[in-house]
């Protein structure tokens, strides 16, 4: 008895197709998962030492508090930085809700104006942190109080209780 080979299997035609629609198929596996950004504005208050005379401008970075699922949560994500010459903040930006929540505001000041949040010869620059936990279900105002001096926001949060 002899069993006759489908005609379609030997189809070059076929054979491109199958080729093309696997390859199809390890694009959209690989691809990164599709990002669901809203627009969020912030708004804070920042305090400052009473004995710093000068107003320099304030770095502020925000950070998701928690973000990732599963074993693969880690705290600390950063969304965007910006400045801020006041010591009050309104910040419009791109928040990912999918697999993050929270959201932290850290801010330093550059005391000794080298452009980075303090060195191994400087030491006099000084950091704060405001934390939500519940963003973006609750939006409060963030009070950041700058007071710890060559710190960075993995210092603040999560917190060491």
């Amino acid at each position: 008895m002899f069993i006759k080979k489908s005609v379609v299997n030997n189809d070059p035609k076929y054979q491109k197709l199958l080729i093309l629609i696997t390859i199809l198929l390890f694009v959209a596996a690989c691809s990164d998962p599709e990002v669901s950004n809203e627009k969020r504005t912030i708004s804070g208050e920042i305090s400052i030492p009473e004995t710093i005379e000068m107003n320099p401008p304030i770095n502020l970075t925000i950070f998701h508090a928690v973000s990732g699922i599963g074993f693969q949560e880690h705290p600390l994500y950063e969304i965007e930085s910006f400045t801020s010459d006041k010591l009050r903040f309104q910040h419009t930006f791109d928040y990912d809700a999918k697999g993050n929540r929270g959201l932290l505001v850290y801010a330093w000041i550059d005391l000794d104006g080298d452009g980075i949040n303090c060195t191994p010869l400087s030491r006099i620059d000084l950091a704060g942190v405001a934390v939500n936990e519940e963003f973006p279900k609750t939006n409060e105002l963030f009070q950041v109080e700058i007071t710890t001096p060559c710190v960075g926001p993995d210092w603040f949060y999560p917190s060491k209780e």
